[in-house]
Parts: structure tokens; C-alpha cells; sequence
């Protein structure tokens, strides 16, 4: 059973304050990281949630959809983008695809990039959004956009990441600048220790299911909770993944010691010349944790026991619809087809856990079990532990690290054999 609570403060409440109310009201850390990012405001204005505003984002990431974002771009009349240094190119969704038409578009996308000096990673090299974290794009107490649904992803390493379309991109090329509305904020209480066996996706698919009325549609999400310290950074990722799922725009977790024992333990792999992941930045970190006023506002409050999850389950074909797995296993359903890919597992933890389970064992005959991890590096290291091994020897089907299964792109074995 789940022990969960809610407490909803009202939007038109916030709509109702006077201007010398909201200047008596703190900030999130949402809206705090919108101030730093924002350009042109009056002198001392401080944002808050229903401003509009325009943003100047750290970087801006876009993947397959590059090309198009590049003819809006040249629509705009646009020749030279204004800041090569703030862009991002990746591909990651169709990279089997080896048809003429699929490898021009790559092409005519790693030429572009080229031509305009931008940071380019070519199919193989991982999902967009795993490369933004990786390599330092995305940061804590920074605002990145992609124009890709799960840029909320970024929010599980304290980066406010939102997702913007294709014309937005666009005129962040031209000019540097977009214009973003600042959504009403919700904070999401984690209470409680997770039980042995239970994981980041076990709480995201819990609050998709129980919080089902469109709770936060549309609203920027703080994760707040005592114990969030012992969650590991993988496990905020994919939660702060799934808050796209769940109908929100953006779900931060707080910058703690946590996430920055990460970025050293980063530094150490990386080494002293990263041009994005620094000694000076994590310093930085450490000596100013950006966090929300005691007095900010928030939109409305919910809470969850994560001492009373277990593992769970969404669907059939809607994450509004969740079942423990307990409850679901009495059913003795049959299973045809398995994944572990996507921006929101297939992480070096997830792909650990899956070898430990079927270890010594075979995957059914009538069972297709599919494994991408979430970039190249993530795979080296579950080869490194022998987790990627132990998947294959079970029988699983391998498949480049990439988006493909999760947009629906058909495995066709000849065009693997042709990357």
C-alpha cells in the first residue's frame, strides 16, 4: 500500500497578489534560476511565477531535428548563429536508419555544425540528453533548453531544463535570447527512506499514477524531502526525466552534497582539462548552493512516502495507470517484448541491476529483450564490470545507444549490420 499526501495551494492565489505583496515573497529555486538567466529586466525586478520573460539559456541542445531547426534558422534570414559556444548538435534518434535520405539529413547536420564552429556528436555517441550531462552542458544553477520533449532530465543534476520547440531553437541561434513564461511551481515532497529492490522509475511511475488529474500540468517542479540526499544521481535523473510523463515543464532537484560528490567523482574520470566540468565550477558549487528563499511561494504541495513504495508498474498505455508489481504478478502475464533503453534508464545502475538479475539465466525463446545504453561511455563502463557481457550471454538483442525504440524506429537488422 502507498501512505501519500497532498496539500494544494491554488494558482489564482498567486494570481491575486498585489505588487508590493510579491515583493514580499521569496523565490524558488525555479524562479531563481530564471533570474539568472533572464535579460533586459528593470532594475531590482525579482521574477516570479506568470512573468514573462526573456531568457538568454546556457546552451540550447537540439538531435535529428537539427535540420529543420536550421531551415527555420535560414528562414529567419539568419547566416551565422549568434553564439557557436551556447549550441549543441547530437544524433540520437534514427541512427540505424541507413537509408540515403536519413544519411543526407545526418550530413548535411554534421556540416552545418561544422561550418558554424558548434559542438557536434555523431550517431553512436549517446542520447542527446545523457551527452548535455556528461559533458557538462547542462550544470547545477543553470538554465538549458533542447528542443526535445525531455530536456526536464536535466533538472535530476539541479539544471533547469525545459523544453522549447524548433522555431524557439531557432531564434536562439539568431539572437541568443528566447522568451519563456514562468510556470507556477509545484514542490513534490519525498518523505522517507526507498525500500531495498526500489528505485528512481518505481517513484516516478508511483506519482504518475496517484496523481493523475493533472495535478502539474504545465507547472515547473522542486523535489524536496530530508532523505533526498540518498538518492543517487541516476535515480534523479530519471525521475526529473519522467516529469515530462507526468505533464510538467521542468523537475529540479536541490544542489546538495550529493550531486556535488558526483562532480568530483566526474572531474576525477574526466581529468584537470575539461572545458565545462572544472575544479572552479564544482569550488563554486560548494560555496554557493543555490536553494529557495524559506517565504517562496509554491503553486500547490504534494508528498509521498517513499518508505511505503515497491516496485511499480504504468499501463496498460497510459503512466496514469500504475499497479505494483506484486499485484500484476499474480496475473501471470506473458511477456513478448523487453527494453531497457531510453534518456530515462539504461544508466550504468540500470544496466548493473538488469545483469544481476539474469545472470546465469537465458532470456525466454519467445522473449525479444533489447539493450541500448544511454551513451557510448555508459556502455565502455558496463563492459568494464562485466554487466554488459552478462546481457548478452542471456540473450539479450543489442542496439547502439540511442532513441529509437522509445519514438517507435523498427530494429532491422540489416541496417545494423551496415553501421
Amino acid at each position: 500500500m502507498f501512505s501519500v499526501y497532498s496539500r494544494f495551494l491554488q494558482s489564482s492565489q498567486r494570481r491575486g497578489f498585489s505588487t508590493s505583496h510579491r515583493l514580499l515573497v521569496g523565490q524558488n529555486l525555479t524562479e531563481k534560476i530564471a533570474q539568472k538567466y533572464a535579460v533586459g529586466l528593470p532594475p531590482n525586478k525579482l521574477v516570479h511565477s506568470g512573468d514573462y520573460v526573456s531568457i538568454k539559456p546556457a546552451h540550447v541542445m537540439s538531435h535529428d531535428n537539427t535540420w529543420p531547426v536550421a531551415l527555420k534558422f535560414k528562414g529567419l534570414g539568419a547566416k551565422k548563429v549568434k553564439d557557436n559556444r551556447q549550441i549543441v548538435n547530437t544524433l540520437d534518434h534514427d541512427v540505424q536508419n541507413k537509408t540515403e535520405k536519413n544519411l543526407t539529413k545526418y550530413a548535411n547536420i554534421e556540416q552545418f555544425a561544422h561550418e558554424q564552429g558548434i559542438d557536434f556528436y555523431p550517431a553512436g555517441r549517446g542520447i542527446g540528453h545523457q551527452i548535455m550531462i556528461e559533458e557538462g552542458y547542462a550544470f547545477p544553477s543553470s538554465l538549458t533548453v533542447a528542443s526535445d520533449s525531455h530536456s526536464n532530465t536535466y533538472g535530476g543534476i539541479g539544471c533547469l531544463g525545459t523544453p522549447i520547440v524548433r522555431t524557439d531553437a531557432a531564434s536562439i541561434w539568431a539572437t541568443g535570447q528566447t522568451w519563456w513564461q514562468i510556470p507556477p511551481v509545484a514542490k513534490v515532497e519525498l518523505k522517507g527512506e526507498l525500500p531495498k529492490g526500489v528505485t528512481g522509475k518505481d517513484v516516478i511511475v508511483a506519482l504518475c499514477g496517484l496523481f493523475n488529474n493533472d495535478e502539474v500540468l504545465n507547472h515547473a517542479i522542486e523535489f524536496v524531502g530530508d532523505e533526498i540526499s540518498k538518492l543517487p544521481i541516476d535515480y534523479r535523473l530519471t525521475i526529473a526525466n519522467m516529469t515530462t510523463e507526468w505533464g510538467a515543464l521542468s523537475g529540479l532537484f536541490p544542489i546538495d552534497d550529493t550531486l556535488i560528490n558526483f562532480y568530483t567523482n566526474r572531474l576525477m574520470r574526466l581529468g584537470p582539462n575539461h572545458p565545462r566540468i572544472t575544479n572552479e565550477r564544482i569550488d563554486e558549487l560548494r560555496a554557493n548552493k543555490l536553494k529557495a528563499d524559506d517565504d517562496a511561494f509554491y503553486a500547490k504541495t504534494l508528498t509521498i512516502d517513499l518508505s511505503t513504495l515497491s516496485p511499480y508498474i504504468a499501463g496498460p498505455n497510459s503512466v496514469k495507470i500504475g499497479n505494483t508489481l506484486s499485484q500484476l504478478s499474480a496475473d501471470n502475464m506473458k511477456v513478448d517484448k523487453a527494453y531497457l533503453v531510453s534518456c530515462t534508464n539504461s544508466r550504468l545502475s540500470d544496466l548493473k541491476a538488469a545483469a544481476d538479475i539474469v545472470k546465469g539465466h537465458k532470456v525466454a525463446d519467445h522473449v525479444k529483450f533489447y539493450i541500448a545504453a544511454a551513451s557510448s561511455e555508459v556502455q565502455k563502463d558496463a563492459e568494464a564490470i562485466g554487466a554488459w557481457q552478462t546481457l548478452v550471454d542471456a540473450g539479450c538483442i543489442v542496439l547502439p545507444a540511442g532513441c529509437g525504440p522509445c519514438i517507435g524506429l523498427e530494429w532491422v537488422p540489416e541496417m545494423l549490420r551496415l553501421s
